[in-house]
């Protein structure tokens, strides 16, 4: 291990050495205690990008919520009871035993639907039972809020191989199940009648999830992990309709969010005031939605209003060679017309 914790630190160091001097980069580049965090956040852009269509696109996002607080128990026995290190290995156990219970418990409910109502007992028995192993090692209050919040600044080599490791599980979840799951999101009925196993495929998204709360745990928080997972897809659901598109425009959000985020803790107005980076990412993030919300609006009233334009405008008269015969009616049908106007005119004067 200690081998392999070796050549990736001399790999990440090589990458910082290679971006130094690219513009825009150079700020966060310059120091490694900004760049590890940067590579995190691109880490989990990446991977939040390509899930969070999914849960978009099948409605996902309470069992996402539920999945985030699922994993608390894993993350806080591992902080206190075998060190910060120790973080993602105990939580992706958890998160294991989470992804399981929470897909039983959604294929328990009526009618094929996923039960919300097991789904909120699950989210709370789960983060419940992390309180109490947060409490049993006595005040723990400090630990417990850089748990909830993150600590992004802190990320440490071995911390963002172990997040580089969960995230390649999450994606080889994700694309070895892509089209099945693009058409269970579509149509749930036809998915079942096609043979599709739908409860394989739940099982492979939660624990995607539940990998990608993992990998997030240490450096973003489990508060804030869950916009990582939902503002991306559905900033890209807003703005495209093909699923190809939604999922490069899902990657550059959460690539970009993180990136942007990152950049404003380098800024001379931030450098000397108490900011949070992880707050700073999510709130960018939520700005980009808004933004692409404000896009979408306007681009459907310009859409409106060409349509009301060509609707309004005057259909061009139709042209047609016709025989004597429809001349002559089409004359007398015209001069029916006009005689019966004249009399209207002049009884008008009169």
């Amino acid at each position: 291990m200690s081998g392999f914790m070796t050549l990736f630190s001399q790999a990440l160091e090589q990458l910082r050495l290679a971006v130094l001097n690219v513009p825009g980069i150079t700020p966060l580049a310059d120091a490694p205690f900004l760049f590890r965090p940067l590579v995190m956040v691109v880490l989990l852009g990446v991977v939040a990008g390509v899930i969070g269509v999914i849960i978009n696109l099948r409605s996902a996002e309470f069992s996402a919520e539920a999945m985030v607080h699922a994993v608390f128990p894993g993350i806080v026995a591992g902080a206190v009871y075998w060190g910060i290190n120790a973080i993602i290995p105990a939580a992706s156990v958890v998160a294991v035993a989470a992804a399981l219970v929470l897909t039983i418990v959604s294929h328990r409910s009526r009618r094929g639907e996923a039960s919300e109502a097991g789904t909120a007992v699950v989210l709370t028995s789960f983060f419940s039972i992390g309180l109490i192993l947060s409490l049993a090692k006595g005040d723990m209050s400090g630990q417990l809020e850089a748990l909830m919040f993150g600590r992004l600044l802190e990320v440490t080599d071995e911390r963002l191989a172990q997040a580089f490791i969960v995230c390649a599980i999450a994606l080889l979840l994700i694309v070895a199940t892509w089209k099945e799951q693009v058409a269970y999101a579509f149509d749930r009925t036809g998915a079942r009648a096609s043979g599709l196993r739908l409860l394989a495929l739940d099982l492979a998204l939660n624990t995607a999830i539940a990998a990608a709360v993992v990998s997030a745990s240490t450096a973003v928080g489990t508060l804030l992990v869950i916009g990582y997972l939902v503002i991306p897809g559905a900033t890209a659901r807003i703005l495209v309709s093909r699923v190809r598109s939604m999922v490069a425009v899902a990657i550059a959000v959460g690539v970009g969010g993180g990136y942007l985020g990152m950049l404003l803790m380098t800024l001379p107005e931030t450098l000397d005031k108490p900011i949070s980076p992880q707050a700073t990412v999510a709130l960018v993030m939520t700005a980009i939605l808004l933004l692409a919300v404000g896009v979408a609006a306007a681009r459907e009233r310009l859409r409106r209003a060409v349509r009301q334009a060509r609707s309004a405008r005057p259909a061009p008269a139709a042209t047609t060679v016709s025989s004597g015969a429809d001349t002559g009616v089409a004359s007398d049908e015209a001069a029916g017309a006009e005689g019966a106007v004249a009399p209207m005119t002049e009884g008008s004067r009169a």
